[in-house]
């Protein structure tokens, strides 16, 4: 499989401080920023704000404040300082935070020279910044979507600077009046985009604001900070909000009009473009699915299916090929070799798969596609070649996608039929996501859960023996075969190889692999839940609907003596937690008193102390009684603050997955 240039999946490089340093040393030469020119003191008075605004603010008045200022000193030169590198920066950063005037001035400025400014590199920031703050002051906090499948809010939160600026824009009172000219300006952005799409589908800084534009008529807000990371980690953030009905009309616009051009089927083969199709089917599983299911099919048939192009076999085969000086008794022994056989296996792959921008865009519709798509887009792309693409690099993403979505049961089974041969081989190879993928749809599906367990058993050496089937566990927590696990002593937990045990345990019949987590030695337990990725596998075991309560309980058991160890450690923290909500009065009594004979030891570990004020150990020496009483009481009252603090506040369950490399 080749992608663009026979490139890698190119990864986001890190910035750091490199900006400020190499602007700092590009202005000693009279080099004051990319872009306009600005004097010396502008720019060290632009310079110092940036400065600033990278130490941070103790208040949002203090950013209010000097947002109003940096913005009151661009006074009739907005569009010359905006296309400067170094202003377009501090303004981009600090326009979230000016009040309505400001703001609306810059509406004005802007509006009147839209055109250059859409594709000038470092304006075009600041008007893309605009964008979304009008967006957030015109729809309010009161539009924010609840709902029941919003997901779980993540460990490490967004970057502060989007969740103070979002705040901001949200709840501060602004007039009825300026709201409504946010939402004019929204609008005015969006069928400006429209009306100009010859134009802009392929320019490179025309094309974000674009996005953003549709991603704002369909209610779909995705932050955009200076400094900070975009993509996938910003992805994860995304809210839904509630917009105007004519919105959502203008944003259905853009597909129906894209579709009807010549070089749609080009489309997902360039970047811009492609990036382009992949927002438009994000914002449709929003607005529109039956749309959706049309745009997408559109794209599938005219575009995915497309064969791969003559020119790029002629140079496969100009670079494959290797011109050798044969003798006459050579050519009469030839034996096939084991990359003939390889390349006799090889499918035809349309060519989607040969472009990593065609790869994305894939990626993202199948991650947003209804049923009737989904099995559309496996029967026609991926149907008898999922175990090829499975083992390629640029590919094997798409398979984890289409796993993570696939809804027909029959459809499944197929992939799982065609992948199951290969599950040692995807190990051997380091593509452990599709075997985490594969294993996370037996679960979803309720299907083929046996068939995954005897494919992980032969594929890590562990099944026909019964002593080495005891190490299945050791063997699967690593993903390492009996033979190499064996002579491993340490406590690596792979982070897939705890996924597929956590999926394990919630099949419908784990028994096999529960008896092997209980028959391990305590030490080795210990060590293994003592990890990042090994504590979440104390999670499953003890929320699995499959596992009985006597083993539970056997668990529990079998880590007496390694509690104060657990939890003096950050993951072991969780573990002794989770071990001790499941335990049975008895038990706790035994856990506390283990704690409490090491109290000093506990204290003197930050995650000690909150263990050991958690759970009052201090009072356990005057009365155990009174203790477990009292205890379970000050934990009841503490569950529903828990509660109310994991509860979602936004729809981002549908759209977690999507990776937005766009």
């Amino acid at each position: 499989m080749q992608t663009d240039g026979g490139s890698k999946r190119k990864r986001p490089k890190k910035k750091g401080n490199r900006f400020m340093r190499n602007a700092k040393g590009f202005a000693k030469q009279g080099i004051f920023g990319r872009g306009t020119h600005i004097d010396d003191e502008q720019f060290s008075y632009f310079i110092n704000i940036l400065d600033a605004m990278k130490v941070g603010f103790e208040d949002v008045e203090e950013r209010v404040n000097m947002a109003n200022n940096v913005f009151e000193q661009t006074q009739d030169q907005e569009i010359h300082l905006a296309s400067n590198q170094i202003v377009s920066k501090a303004l981009e950063t600090l326009v979230g935070f000016v009040d309505d005037v400001q703001l609306e001035r810059y509406f004005s400025k802007f509006g009147d020279n839209l055109r250059p400014l859409c594709s000038d590199r470092f304006a075009s920031h600041v008007l893309q910044k605009m964008l979304e703050i009008a967006f957030l002051r015109g729809v309010g906090k009161s539009a924010l979507q609840e709902t029941s499948e919003g997901s779980t809010p993540n460990k490490r939160a967004k970057p502060d600077a989007a969740q103070v600026e979002e705040e901001y824009n949200l709840e501060t009172d602004f007039s009825e009046d300026h709201r409504e000219k946010c939402r004019q300006f929204v609008l005015r952005i969006s069928k400006f985009m429209l009306n100009n799409l010859e134009d802009f589908v392929w320019d490179t800084c025309a094309s974000h604001i674009m996005r953003t534009a549709i991603l704002s008529l369909v209610g779909m807000h995705v932050p955009k900070i200076a400094f900070e990371k975009g993509g996938t980690e910003m992805a994860k953030h995304r809210k839904l909000y509630s917009v105007p009905d004519e919105w959502q009309e203008v944003m259905k616009e853009f597909p129906q009009r894209l579709e009807m051009w010549p070089q749609f089927s080009d489309f997902p083969y360039q970047e811009h473009s492609s990036s382009l199709l992949g927002v438009i089917c994000l914002a449709l599983s929003v607005a529109d699915k039956s749309m959706l299911k049309h745009f997408g099919k559109k794209i599938l048939t005219i575009a995915l299916l497309k064969p791969k192009e003559d020119d790029e076999e002629k140079k496969d085969l100009d670079t494959d090929t290797k011109i050798e000086i044969k003798d006459e008794d050579d050519e009469e022994v030839k034996e096939p070799e084991e990359g003939d056989e390889k390349k006799e296996a090889e499918p035809i792959l349309p060519k989607v798969f040969h472009h990593q921008s065609s790869v994305i865009l894939l990626e993202t519709i199948l991650s947003v596609a209804g049923a009737k798509l989904l099995t559309q887009l496996y029967a026609m792309l991926f149907c008898n070649r999922i175990a090829y693409l499975a083992q390629q690099q640029g590919t094997n993403f798409s398979i984890q996608r289409l796993l993570q979505h696939i809804k027909e049961v029959s459809d499944f089974e197929a992939v799982f039929t065609e992948l199951q041969p290969h599950v040692e081989g995807l190990l051997k190879m380091g593509y452990t996501g599709v075997v985490s993928a594969l294993s996370a749809a037996c679960l979803r599906l309720g299907t083929k859960q046996a068939q995954m367990i005897a494919a992980l058993q032969s594929a890590l050496h562990v099944s026909g023996d019964k002593e080495k089937s005891k190490q299945f566990f050791n063997c699967l927590v690593k993903l390492k075969p009996f033979e190499v696990a064996g002579s491993d002593d340490s406590g690596f937990v792979h982070l897939h190889g705890s996924l597929i045990t956590q999926h394990v345990l919630q099949f419908n019949k784990p028994i096999f692999l529960v008896n092997c987590i209980l028959d391990l030695p305590a030490t080795q337990l210990a060590q293994v839940f003592n990890t990042p990725n090994g504590s979440h596998i104390v999670d499953a075991f003890m929320q699995s609907k499959f596992i009985g309560e006597k083993s539970r309980e056997r668990l529990i058991r079998q880590l007496d003596g390694f509690y104060v160890d657990l939890a003096i450690t950050r993951h072991g923290s969780r573990v002794f937690e989770e071990c001790f909500k499941a335990s049975q009065e008895a038990q706790k009594l035994r856990m506390a008193k283990e704690l409490f004979a090491k109290a000093n030891m506990l204290k003197g570990s930050p995650h000690g102390r909150i263990i050991y004020t958690k759970y009052r150990l201090d009072t356990y020496k005057l009365s155990p009684s009174q203790w477990q009483e009292s205890l379970s009481k000050h934990l009841d009252a503490e569950e529903p603050k828990e509660a109310k603090r994991k509860t979602p506040k936004t729809a981002a369950e549908a759209f977690k997955d999507i990776l937005t490399r766009v």
